[in-house]
């Protein structure tokens, strides 16, 4: 049966409205969800036009695998949003039968709030806003608020986001859960890939040492900092693939630790040679300190490589994708003795490593694949046009 047929059936094909920030070949990880369910939305034959904002001042719109992308002029950003006017009468110039929208985005949130009434909302809250903390005081009575007011169905990707949000407690009959998934195909371990992923392992400096590895930007919230500290105490090998600021301050931190032989810049790798690296590691490592990691995304494609987890106990989504003991390990966030020793014993019990890996292979197929996110916001769609048809 083709992807939401079954919801094709009970309502017919739709025109779904997406409103986001950006759209690929942007990078990151709302844009990759967002294009992985507005393509998924059209291969189920429904016709998706996706609103975000562009990065120059002009307008354009192009079909993307059949997806109506349409990039609205902006004059530049503050505090992280793009200065775009066009986008605010998007939910009017668009017309549509449901609108699935991407918090935190004010751009979104005015072009919901101002919109028809008789359109249904799904917002999907990605996260609480963290780094304009100082702006709450007035953002959320003028516009968060009202939105969520406005809003059908909040759909978060974990039960934590809910448990820890400090805004949607009093909304907690409209929230749904619907965890992120990934096209995780080309995480298979395919003659080439694993060719591929043994050449890497060539680049280790001692060969046979255990290899963690990290993905992701070098930024102080990532927490690569506790992780290059952990290795003194650790006969492994860590591999840094990412690029950011932080690299000459945490090359020197290597040094300063004596741990230069155990740490490996692999500097920004391609989306092609992801999966063969991850098949390269033995523990996928994951040190981020703040709730600025949300969900991680790259999480889900470590365990679609068949790789333990390790990963710090946050108050966001990150520990239900790495559940404790189940597929992966949790330890203490800016701890690095507490980080040593959970990946101490993940290397010193080798079937605890292979219990971890398998359990996480298993969920990732089952949890957090493309299919299941995209069926799953399907129905949920379909939930609410029978709703509004009906009222």
């Amino acid at each position: 049966m083709r992807l939401g047929a079954a919801w094709m059936g009970a309502i017919g094909a739709m025109k779904i409205l997406e409103l986001g920030k950006f759209y690929a070949p942007e990078r990151g990880g709302i844009e990759t969800v967002l294009r992985i369910w507005a393509e998924g939305f059209v291969r189920a034959g429904h016709e998706v036009d996706c609103v975000v904002a562009h990065r120059q001042n002009r307008s354009v719109t192009e079909n993307i695998h059949g997806v109506r992308v349409h990039r609205l002029a902006s004059f530049g950003s503050a505090m992280s949003t793009s200065l775009s006017p066009r986008y605010l009468r998007a939910t009017h110039r668009y017309p549509a039968d449901i609108w699935h929208a991407h918090y935190p985005n004010p751009l979104a949130d005015l072009a919901c709030v101002t919109g028809p009434k008789r359109v249904p909302l799904v917002l999907h809250w990605h996260s609480d806003i963290i780094r304009q903390q100082s702006l709450m005081r007035f953002y959320a009575p003028l516009l968060q608020n009202r939105l969520l007011q406005r809003a059908d169905r909040i759909v978060v990707a974990t039960p934590l986001h809910l448990e820890h949000s400090r805004w949607l407690g009093p909304y907690r009959e409209k929230v749904r859960v619907i965890p992120f998934g990934l096209e995780l195909d080309r995480f298979r371990a395919t003659p080439a890939i694993l060719a591929k992923a043994a050449e890497f392992r060539k680049a280790s400096q001692i060969p046979g040492r255990k290899i963690l590895l990290n993905v992701g930007r070098l930024v102080g919230y990532k927490g690569q900092q506790y992780a290059i500290q952990a290795m003194r105490s650790l006969d492994a090998e860590l591999w840094l693939a990412g690029e950011g600021p932080l690299r000459t301050e945490l090359q020197a931190l290597a040094a300063q630790c004596g741990v230069t032989d155990k740490v490996k810049f692999w500097g920004e790798v391609s989306d092609e040679d992801l999966p063969a690296l991850l098949h390269a590691c033995d523990v996928f490592v994951f040190p981020s300190v703040t709730t600025n990691e949300a969900f991680g995304l790259v999480l889900v494609e470590a365990m679609a490589c068949g790789k333990p987890l390790v990963a710090c106990k946050l108050a966001s989504g990150v520990p239900y994708v790495c559940a404790d003991e189940i597929n992966g390990l949790i330890c203490q966030p800016g701890d690095s003795e507490d980080f040593a020793r959970v990946v101490q014993r993940i290397l010193q019990h080798p079937e605890l490593a292979v219990r971890l890996g398998r359990a996480g292979f298993e969920r990732a197929w089952h949890e957090f694949s493309a299919p299941v996110m995209v069926n799953q916001t399907l129905e949920l769609f379909t939930e609410l046009l029978l709703l509004y048809r009906k009222s």
